[in-house]
């Protein structure tokens, strides 16, 4: 069986606060896109994993097969797959690829095995994987908060078109949120970037995204801000990064500006890819 793996961006990230236990609480809008990894599972009589392109996935590392383990424990099953992961969201961009692909993993097994998991559930499986593996379940627009189980969907009034550009270093998560100065990092107000949303209103849209992990960033991949400029420079209306980076992202409703922007940068950069907010 085939299944798509989508992924995510963040068009407002706001780190709130770090717990008490090490993780950080966010409030976050985050949007589906069309681009996906595409996981082709089978039953088999041994379990194995291959890759293409062949990336080196260390397996404590594999965010697919912890999905499997974390079902395995709360839904005893003897069952192993055959899984051939064809990759195309890269590592590092702040797309939520590992997260897209174990996502999409627990809705399979839930499906597979008939076990009619309700959507929290789900979330509670999903949680022990990843901090955005509970969005990746759904493919919705939403308000997310805590560290990610917390969802509030909602309903965008417009599409939404957009490029992706990854400069020539991802961006380590850990490195990203490591000694944040909380209190002077950039805060996006969430609700006003929904309610933008909600209303297609791109104006307020643009005037309230932000990251506060982009000024991070930045300083850990300079390139980010070149990338940034250069969108602008195109014409867009607006550039930021999404998630912890490093993708940088480009938005405009003048789909000739988009395509021009790609077909120049394509070449440039390791990843250029012009998509769109997931109908």
């Amino acid at each position: 069986m085939k299944i798509k793996a989508y992924a995510k961006i963040n068009v407002g990230l706001d780190v709130v606060s770090k717990r008490d236990d090490g993780y950080h609480e966010l409030s976050m809008v985050m949007l589906p896109i069309e681009l996906y990894d595409l996981i082709d599972i089978e039953p088999a009589l041994e379990a194995s994993f291959r890759c293409t392109p062949p990336y080196r996935i260390r397996p404590e590392k594999n965010t697919l097969l912890k999905a499997i383990e974390v079902c395995r424990e709360a839904h005893p099953f003897e069952t192993q797959f055959r899984i051939h992961l064809h990759k195309t969201i890269p590592s590092q961009a702040g797309l939520g690829g590992g997260s897209s692909d174990a996502a999409a993993i627990i809705n399979y097994l839930d499906d597979y095995f008939k076990w009619n998991l309700c959507d929290e559930e789900k979330i509670s499986l999903a949680v022990k994987v990843g901090a955005d593996v509970p969005f990746c379940l759904f493919n919705k627009p939403a308000i997310v908060s805590g560290i990610g189980e917390k969802l509030h969907f909602f309903t965008m009034k417009k599409p939404l078109n957009l490029v992706l550009i990854q400069p020539h270093k991802g961006v380590s998560t850990k490195l990203a949120f490591k000694d944040l100065d909380i209190p002077n990092l950039v805060h996006p107000k969430i609700s006003d970037i929904a309610l933008a949303l909600k209303e297609g209103n791109e104006l307020a849209l643009y005037e309230s995204m932000g990251n506060s992990l982009e000024d991070k960033a930045i300083s850990l991949v300079p390139e980010i801000e070149l990338i940034k400029k250069e969108l602008l420079d195109y014409g867009l209306e607006f550039s930021m990064m999404t998630g912890s980076g490093s993708v940088v992202m480009g938005f405009s409703q003048d789909e000739g500006l988009l395509h021009r922007a790609t077909k120049d940068l394509k070449s440039h950069y390791r990843f250029v890819r012009l998509t769109k907010v997931l109908d």
